[in-house]
């Protein structure tokens, strides 16, 4: 190989990079109120990266984490998760901290897809396929699917089979509190976790949990004491059965649709 030829094709990389930055229309761009944070589309980044998928995962991994705990950057942090979904899908971080992050954040689409990509490319990992059907069952209500991901993850893990067999009987049962148990999963998961930021940002996710328990909690007295069916949220103020509505640390706030509270999604830009 030429002397000449590594120098070269750095400053090719260097100007395609500069390039994708001019040609922003062309780009995956999102702009925050902070200084502009770039996605830069996948077949550039093989360009920028000599072709390396798995470098290139890795450094938008890194970017995803690096912003964590920023509420004006969730649609970057958005795109920077998907982006490694698509370049390197068996991505260890991007899964969980991806689960974490959008599912839980208001994002549950694309945390869905990630979660899709990492099963399926993760054929030996029970996670990707538990996590991805204990969101079918929360957020989607899809029992058959919970339960069909749930023996997927059975079937992987010879540890674990009991525990996820007998966790589809009770979904199958109706005998699952969801958000008591999505509280649960998440302080786990907080409780593992070394990186202060990722604690940081499960910790939010599970103060918003709670304000969605709470709310529920309080109908479910609501409909026991009066004997009729919540119409309008702010009967719970009006009957004293809560004194303020509960904060979302995340800012997205909690909604009130089919006689239900659910967490309101996050607005994609």
């Amino acid at each position: 190989m030429p002397r000449w030829f590594a120098p070269a094709l750095a400053l090719a990389a260097a100007a395609l990079f500069w390039v994708a930055v001019a040609l922003q229309g062309a780009l995956d761009i999102q702009r925050e109120e902070r200084p502009p944070a770039i996605i830069t589309a996948g077949p550039v980044q093989l360009l920028l990266y000599g072709g390396d998928r798995f470098l290139g995962a890795n450094i938008e991994s890194i970017r995803a984490a690096a912003s964590v705990t920023a509420n004006d950057a969730e649609n970057f942090r958005l795109r920077a998760h998907l982006a490694v979904s698509r370049l390197n899908p068996c991505h260890e971080d991007n899964y969980w901290i991806g689960n974490a992050s959008l599912t839980w954040g208001g994002a549950e689409e694309q945390g869905f897809s990630i979660l899709h990509n990492a099963m399926y490319c993760r054929y030996w990992d029970e996670w990707p396929a538990f996590f991805y059907g204990f969101n079918q069952q929360f957020f989607l209500h899809n029992v058959p699917e919970a339960r069909r991901m749930l023996e997927i993850a059975a079937q992987r893990s010879p540890a674990n089979a009991a525990a996820f067999r007998n966790f589809s009987i009770m979904l199958a049962a109706g005998e699952i509190d969801d958000v008591r148990l999505a509280i649960e999963m998440l302080l786990r998961e907080r409780e593992q976790t070394t990186d202060t930021k990722l604690r940081e940002m499960l910790n939010k996710r599970v103060v918003r949990l709670r304000g969605l328990l709470v709310l529920r909690d309080a109908q479910a007295a609501f409909e026991t004491r009066f004997g009729q069916r919540l119409s309008r949220p702010e009967e719970l103020l009006e009957r004293g059965l809560l004194e303020a509505f509960p904060d979302d640390p995340l800012r997205l706030g909690y909604e009130f649709r089919d006689q239900t509270f659910h967490l309101t999604k996050l607005t994609i830009q």
